[in-house]
């Protein structure tokens, strides 16, 4: 069967290389739009100055790497385009000691990267990123071993009192009183050469990691949340979560615990069949197919070709390629032994229970905020409702997500504390902050 991607693939490639084109050059139009002047910015000890030194060769990135490895910690970055291909592709590596800022061209033909890969699976080396889950995800994938040492600042901030997520600009901008121009997220960052702007703008991506690094190092010392800041960063280099598991993955899709187990059944099925034919074609999953879509083929299962014609927003060029595969994966889903069915998390709480939900969510943002940690980042509303019924009707609560690591001792305990009446709430403002105090 031909490998070429579909018509409907080729057509959403092209929507999106526009996009990415657009928004390439609405960036580049405002190129004045940056502070150069190093002379009227702040400065850390932490940040190197001056432009990115550009590697190009083997023997510069050997040398590279050793001078990163020697500095025991270090900002790393990356810039890719996601939008096009099953995997990712790398287009720029960006790193930053305290004594230099350098950029990586993964494009250079014959470049072979494995010994930076080495590095940022080495535990003995910090790296510093902000928001580097998609950054993290190469490493087990080029060399089987899983990221080490990783210090998530846009994680961090979550421990000291500041909003999460926030974006890197007004972290830097908060905490080193530097002012960032405007990102370049959807640039060309395949093409060559880079422009001087792009350079600029990938070098000061990492050029302030290290001074971040020490100035949310010394409030985390303050709040007493080290430990837990780095074990949330680190649960970032799990393999699992890069890795497309048949048995769970159909889990991520957007909706999912409204089906009921026969639904969820297919659902998983359909992602498997998703994710097959997207590899073959060489697209994200979610780009051949919404998730949306998937969802709807789950709660309505269509059993014969000639139905799927009714399905709202389904792309013509699937129906007819793919049109009996994607039938074939919901009559699995639909055959799957009662015994074998996924677990439904559907629940339909009533309006005195989505009540105090909504109250032990209340109760779990102060209790968060009274410890300087965002809510947002320990858990969502939704967890706190499973957490009310777990409670409620005498469940254990081990399996879930607020009874796991450090998640447990900053929430989990005080909140099953308090819904059992062993404790009791007590709030202070003072010093314009929330104060939880013990009664």
């Amino acid at each position: 069967m031909s490998t070429e991607p579909s018509s409907n693939a080729r057509r959403a490639r092209y929507a999106r290389s526009q996009y990415r084109a657009q928004s390439h050059d609405a960036g580049h139009a405002t190129e004045g739009d940056h502070p150069d002047d190093e002379s009227g910015r702040a400065h850390h000890d932490l940040a190197p100055r001056g432009p990115a030194s550009l590697v190009n060769t083997q023997e510069g990135l050997s040398e590279l790497v050793s001078h990163l490895r020697q500095a025991g910690r270090f900002g790393y970055d990356s810039e890719f385009i996601g939008e096009l291909t099953y995997t990712p592709k790398l287009c720029v590596i960006q790193v930053a000691s305290a004594a230099r800022v350098a950029l990586i061209d993964p494009l250079v033909p014959g470049l072979e990267l494995r010994e930076f890969w080495e590095l940022v699976a080495d535990t003995a080396v910090e790296k510093i990123v902000h928001a580097g889950q998609q950054d993290i995800e190469p490493v087990f994938r080029n060399i089987g071993k899983p990221a080490a040492n990783i210090f998530d600042t846009q994680i961090a901030t979550g421990f000291i009192g500041m909003a999460y997520p926030v974006a890197l600009g007004k972290l830097v901008q908060e905490l080193v009183g530097v002012r960032l121009g405007k990102a370049l997220t959807f640039s060309h960052w395949d093409q060559r050469p880079l422009s001087p702007m792009q350079l600029r703008y990938a070098a000061d991506d990492v050029r302030y990691l290290p001074a971040l690094r020490q100035e949310i190092g010394k409030r985390l010392e303050q709040t007493g949340h080290a430990a837990w800041a780095k074990a949330e960063s680190e649960a970032l280099c799990e393999p699992s979560q890069y890795l497309f598991n048949p048995k769970t993955y159909y889990q991520r899709v957007r909706g999912a615990t409204s089906l009921p187990p026969q639904g969820l059944a297919v659902l998983r099925e359909l992602t498997i069949w998703r994710d097959q034919i997207a590899r073959k074609h060489d697209v994200p999953p979610r780009a051949y197919l919404k998730d949306e879509i998937l969802l709807d083929l789950s709660r309505t299962p269509i059993k014969s070709v000639d139905r799927l014609g009714k399905v709202r927003g389904l792309p013509r060029p699937v129906e007819h390629e793919s049109g009996a595969d994607l039938v074939a994966a919901t009559l699995r889903g639909l055959a799957t032994p009662t015994k074998d069915l996924p677990a439904s998390r559907t629940f339909e709480p009533s309006p005195v229970e989505r009540f105090r939900v909504d109250a032990l969510w209340a109760a779990a943002q102060v209790l968060c905020s009274g410890r300087s940690i965002d809510a947002a980042l320990v858990t969502s509303r939704n967890e706190i409702g499973e957490f009310y019924r777990a409670v409620t009707s005498g469940e254990d609560l081990k399996s879930l997500n607020l009874s796991q690591g450090w998640r447990r001792e900053a929430l989990g305990e005080p909140l099953a504390k308090l819904m059992c009446g062993e404790t009791r709430l007590g709030m202070r403002w003072a010093d314009g902050r929330l104060s939880v105090l013990p009664e």
